[in-house]
């Protein structure tokens, strides 16, 4: 409603110009004569006011100047002497004024559009390269990515290999004979990791992967998730603190929810130098159950920050190859969390300094309102 309002008051604001610009001319030249006594014929200026009218008014206003200039010649030629003549005069006046009228304002319009037009063009032309850009960019990361998935999917598999061999063919002690099948167990374990994160990323692509809510004790499930963790953390030498506040359940599919626990604790675990401090809390808020997982680690850069959950942003060979992983969990876990109503947010001061992963979920006794369940169901 607004632009076509404006686009009136534009219209009506050139016809007002378009008079008053006559009504300028004509007392100019009336003061000239009656004040000064100085003779000036203005039919010239008002032609060309009358062509600068049409050229940045448009056609209407254009002949709106025309119409008075013709009414006020007229005026002063009336009456005739010869009324034929007269009529075969103003005729070619009104002809002659429409025409230098008509040809302005189309040319001008003519100009418009063009200038449009290569605005368009050029819009499109870097648009078209800015696509083209992302194109190639996520084509490398692709390709990047390729090379992250065949590297962490080699690693562990060389070292089951090397120790299945070493094992099968030769005469080992108790000691080594254990050592080698714990490091085959730890990198098959690091395979189906792997393999878990790529079968969860075709899912979610593809919209085949399945949510299966029900009443999750959130605290109760991330204590369990810290526990099957603590021989990871106690040989990086962590410290991890938990503040589990006792609250209300969350509506979520529990296999995946623990998927995300596991990926931020993996991640916080990680990415944080012996030594560090690893901070979990699970706690109310208002009408949702939040999780937070904070720690003194790498940190994340800030240009990188917005980023942190995109596909494939995160697989680059040097810092994947250096940590682990397909760069592929933070992205998984945010689509997890989404599919659940909730939502997940990183934080962090730059590198160096730490980042903090906060979940919320909404909690079940809000859901249960009648208000929400209405919601809901619409």
């Amino acid at each position: 409603m607004i632009q076509p309002q404006r686009s009136t008051s534009r219209r009506a604001l050139a016809y007002v110009i378009s008079a008053a610009a006559f009504g300028a001319l004509l007392a100019l030249s009336h003061l000239l004569r009656a004040v000064w006594g100085i003779p000036f014929d203005t039919t010239t200026l008002i032609i060309l006011a009358m062509i600068a009218s049409a050229w940045y008014g448009g056609l209407g206003p254009g002949l709106l100047f025309a119409v008075l200039f013709e009414i006020t010649l007229d005026y002063f030629a009336w009456p005739p002497k010869d009324p034929t003549r007269f009529a075969i005069v103003a005729a070619n006046r009104i002809v002659l004024f429409g025409s230098v009228v008509l040809f302005a304002s189309l040319r001008r319009a003519a100009e418009q559009r063009l200038r449009a037009e290569e605005r368009r063009l050029a819009e499109a032309l870097i648009a078209e390269r800015a696509a083209r850009s992302e194109a190639e960019a996520a084509s490398r990361m692709k390709d990047e990515f390729l090379s992250v998935v065949s590297h962490e999917l080699r690693t562990p598999l060389n070292a089951i290999l090397g120790w299945a061999a070493t094992i099968g063919r030769h005469e080992v002690d108790e000691a080594t004979r254990r050592h080698a099948v714990e490091t085959i167990e730890r990198n098959a374990r690091a395979q189906a990791r792997v393999v878990d994160d790529l079968l969860s990323a075709s899912g979610l692509l593809a919209g085949r992967l399945r949510i299966v809510p029900e009443r999750v004790s959130l605290p109760a499930l991330v204590a369990d998730v810290i526990e099957s963790s603590t021989a990871a953390i106690n040989a990086n030498s962590l410290h991890v603190r938990t503040r589990l506040e006792d609250a209300p359940d969350v509506f979520a599919d529990p296999a995946r929810l623990r998927q995300v626990v596991e990926q931020l604790l993996s991640n916080a675990i990680k990415f944080t130098p012996a030594g560090g401090h690893i901070d979990v809390d699970v706690e109310r808020r208002g009408e949702t159950v939040a999780l937070t997982v904070r720690d003194d680690g790498i940190g994340i850069d800030r240009q990188f920050l917005p980023h942190v959950f995109d596909k494939f942003r995160q697989a680059d060979p040097s810092f994947t190859r250096e940590h682990g992983g397909l760069g592929l969990g933070l992205a998984i876990a945010r689509e997890l969390i989404d599919l659940q109503g909730g939502t997940i947010s990183a934080r962090s001061d730059g590198s160096g300094r730490g980042s903090v992963f906060t979940v919320e979920l909404p909690a079940v006794d809000v859901l249960t309102r009648p208000s929400a369940a209405a919601a809901v169901s619409r």
